[in-house]
């Protein structure tokens, strides 16, 4: 069984787009025993010595196959999907929303952060209209079955939910919409939301 380290808590900013989500959407869609081992941010718990043996930079997430150990959620997603035989192929556009991400909730009144802000907002807007062409011609990434790369760039969506970037993009914002109406997305983010909200 597959152990997955998630937060347990978190500042409420982060709550519905941290990277323990990818992999547990994509072991709910493969159907992969797992099993949930929360850290308490708060009480430095991904900090702890015991932890860090395990995933060196603190981070979440991490897996545990019956002693096989992975981090970095997108190579996680993708060993799961091979596991499974199931979902697969890592976006760069993930970085600028990000960014933008980080900007907004974390560093709006800083000069730098408004200087930047604009030239991330550019780039982010051209790439999802070359997204959005893409996404005219078909309802997933790869085509018309739902894959890990969707689970991917999705998670990365949620990243500017909170602008008005998607509104230029009706594909890119159906699809996005389509991926979130999956069973085993609701089914994540709601535990996740529980989970963060104890």
């Amino acid at each position: 069984m597959i152990t997955v380290y998630v937060f347990g808590n978190a500042p409420p900013p982060v709550w519905g787009v941290t990277r323990d989500l990818r992999v547990v959407w994509a072991l709910e869609e493969t159907g992969l025993a797992y099993r949930l081992h929360p850290l308490d941010f708060a009480k430095g718990e991904l900090k702890s010595a015991e932890y860090r043996r395990f995933q060196p930079f603190g981070q979440i997430p991490a897996i545990d196959d019956d002693g096989f150990r992975l981090f970095e959620s997108a190579a996680i997603v993708l060993y799961v999907a091979d596991t499974a035989g199931m979902l697969l192929p890592e976006s760069r556009e993930g970085r600028a929303l990000a960014e933008l991400f980080v900007i907004d909730h974390f560093a709006a009144g800083e000069s730098w952060a408004k200087q930047r802000r604009p030239v991330l907002a550019e780039w982010a807007a051209t790439r999802l209209a070359d997204l959005d062409r893409e996404l005219g011609r078909r309802p997933y990434l790869l085509g018309h079955t739902f894959s890990a790369p969707d689970i991917l760039m999705s998670t990365v969506l949620r990243l500017v939910q909170h602008t008005d970037l998607l509104s230029a993009a009706p594909n890119v914002a159906a699809y996005q919409a389509r991926c979130e109406a999956r069973p085993a997305w609701s089914k994540v983010l709601a535990a996740h939301q529980q989970r963060l909200a104890a």
